[in-house]
């Protein structure tokens, strides 16, 4: 092995550990309660799911649960195996894109990305979707260059299961139509071959992927409906790019991302010339630009996958978030390792590598420090330890009820219903439902999480009727419990509360 291939090594092990600490420490949250319950459909049914999410990663879910069961730690481990070899992966592409250097490089930066590793830690499609992305744009480049069946049938495999990944898939398909038009392979004689079987690759991706256009379709008609996400700020793309860095990063990404294109080469001194900068005494340095097809085709892949959901939210249905464009961070790594390779100047290089390695592990340490995870282990526990048989559970989202709470709550005897039932957007109608609800009821607990009970109308509503006797709050969710009184029950007012 020579010194490239131990620092991958070394590079893939320390991305492997990263992404296994404490794999299940965190409680599931609503998302990947979501997952684990389509997973545990029949392929079939998976496949005609009505989700604005493709199957296929569900699909991968049913069949690792059905061996390894659907503990936190066993359905998040997929994810752990992809993001890993989305490390390698990244290395395959600086490699193909630049030169080995680039790709070792490049493997480190996403192999210690506190964004890759949180993602990679997550029972959800997103490190599936990167390392999708990776495969696809290998076979993509490759065929561009070479012209070859294989690399068509690669192509296509790849497209089709990354459009199957995740409906942000698709902005990566078109990035590669977008910079075959920028490349001008249909208007030159010469590249008709490469034409005829990238028209090819399209209509069979196309194809392939209209099998689930129907379920996609009806799926859409919820996005219309009122779905949660909001229409993107002007700032939602900069705050997305410090996300992928990491906030202290992000100028220092940004300007190695733009010097991927440029070379700075010492040469002996001589009169006259056009780009050369004098540093210091008898030193000069021309200034060049290289590697533009390649440094084209990641600004290409950055951007598309992230303005495209931009505008299309400003003018249309909001559909953007910032982990659904994960694909794009891939680009700006590659981009960020050229423009490092091109530090000529040894000991520069070297500080820019120790500065990066060191902010960014600094954020990995703080994902593990701070819970971002809905906590439903704790919510459940306390329900459990507290509540008495007969007492009323109350969700605002039901399926924070079968997909969360039922799964860490072992406690029998208890009452559980969701309110409103068929939404959990609570309005001045629907709250008069409350009182049949909850009637014969003399202990109310209510969980509020993910809820569509903006104005606080449950809580208000509850508290004619019931003293509040405890009040937790948790990341994202909200645990009261009730309890009602003897004076309450014969019309007299409280004010008493027991909150904690």
């Amino acid at each position: 092995m020579n010194r490239k291939d131990v620092l991958l090594a070394a590079i893939l092990c320390l991305s492997f550990i990263l992404r296994i600490y404490d794999l299940g420490g965190e409680s599931i949250w609503l998302d990947e309660g979501y997952s684990v319950s389509f997973a545990k459909m029949k392929t079939g049914e998976i496949f005609c799911l009505q989700d604005t999410n493709p199957p296929l990663y569900y699909m991968i879910l049913h069949w690792w649960i059905g061996i390894f069961g659907t503990s936190e730690f066993s359905i998040r481990f997929p994810s752990v195996i992809f993001g890993v070899l989305s490390v390698g992966m990244m290395f395959v592409a600086g490699k193909q894109l630049f030169d080995e250097e680039t790709g070792v490089l490049a493997a480190l930066l996403m192999g210690i990305s506190a964004f890759h590793v949180y993602y990679s830690q997550e029972a959800r499609t997103y490190s599936f979707l990167v390392f999708l992305t990776l495969a696809s744009m290998f076979f993509f480049v490759n065929l561009i260059r070479r012209n070859r069946i294989s690399d068509l049938a690669g192509y296509v495999l790849f497209s089709v299961l990354l459009v199957y990944a995740h409906i942000y898939g698709s902005f990566v398909v078109l990035a590669q139509n977008l910079y075959v038009i920028l490349l001008g392979i249909p208007f030159r004689k010469e590249a008709r071959g490469i034409l005829k079987k990238w028209v090819v690759g399209q209509v069979a991706v196309a194809g392939l992927f209209a099998l689930w256009l129907p379920m996609l379709l009806s799926a859409m008609q919820e996005v219309h409906q009122g779905f949660w996400l909001e229409e993107p700020s002007v700032g939602a793309v900069l705050e997305t790019m410090m996300l992928y860095s990491g906030h202290l990063l992000f100028l220092p990404y940004i300007f190695l991302a733009v010097f991927s294109i440029f070379s700075c080469e010492k040469i002996r001194r001589k009169r006259g010339g056009q780009n050369i900068f004098q540093l210091s005494e008898g030193q000069q340095w021309r200034v060049r630009t290289v590697n533009m097809e390649s440094a084209g085709l990641l600004w290409v892949w950055l951007i598309i996958p992230l303005m495209v959901p931009v505008v299309i939210s400003r003018i249309s249905t909001p559909i953007y978030h910032t982990r659904y464009a994960i694909s794009s961070s891939v680009a700006l790594y590659l981009l960020v390792a050229g423009g490092i390779v091109n530090i000529r100047h040894r000991r520069i290089k070297v500080a820019v590598i120790g500065f990066i390695a060191m902010f960014s592990l600094l954020y990995v340490v703080k994902t593990y420090i701070r819970v971002d995870k809905e906590p439903w282990r704790d919510v459940a526990k306390y329900v459990d330890m507290n509540a008495k048989d007969g007492d009323l559970v109350l969700f605002n989202r039901e399926r924070c009820l079968d997909l969360t709470f039922d799964y860490y709550s072992g406690k029998k005897g208890l009452v559980k219903k969701p309110f409103p039932r068929d939404t959990r957007f609570v309005n001045a109608e629907n709250i008069r439902e409350l009182g049949p609800a909850v009637g014969g009821f003399d202990r109310v607990w209510l969980i509020l999480s993910h809820t569509g009970d903006r104005q606080g109308l449950i809580v208000r509503h509850l508290f004619r009727a019931y003293a509040i006797r405890h009040h937790g709050q948790y990341n994202n969710i909200d645990l009261y419990f009730f309890e009602a009184l003897p004076d309450i029950a014969s019309g007299k007012e409280h004010s008493g509360r027991d909150t904690e």
